[in-house]
């Protein structure tokens, strides 16, 4: 049975690639994401900067398991979004996780 929800939110992991000397270093943090329908996704224009930090401040709830150089817990708030948001490879992070968890085909392998 296929349930029917207003405002549908998923939490996925997102896979990070820092860049550091001659390499990368794999990092993940969880992230909850709005799901959008279609008509609203094609607002966004994801070629473009602008279009994509629309796009992941609309379908970004939360963010968790992130913490600061003390490697204490940092709570999410949208200031906190909005830097990472600055971040190319947290970009590039987050926007793969949305696309992936949406456009999951079960019968993949992948």
């Amino acid at each position: 049975m296929f349930k029917v929800v207003a405002d549908q939110t998923f939490t996925h992991t997102v896979t990070v690639m820092t860049p550091i000397d001659n390499g990368h270093r794999t990092e993940t943090f969880k992230a909850t994401f709005r799901l959008i329908d279609t008509d609203e996704a094609d607002t966004f224009d994801l070629n473009t900067r602008d279009g994509t930090t629309a796009f992941l401040k609309r379908t970004i709830v939360d963010l968790g398991d992130l913490v600061g150089d003390d490697k204490q817990p940092i709570a999410y708030s949208d200031e906190l979004r909005d830097q990472l948001l600055k971040l190319p490879h947290v970009r590039i992070g987050l926007a793969q996780a949305y696309f992936s968890a949406v456009a999951k085909d079960p019968k993949s392998k992948n």
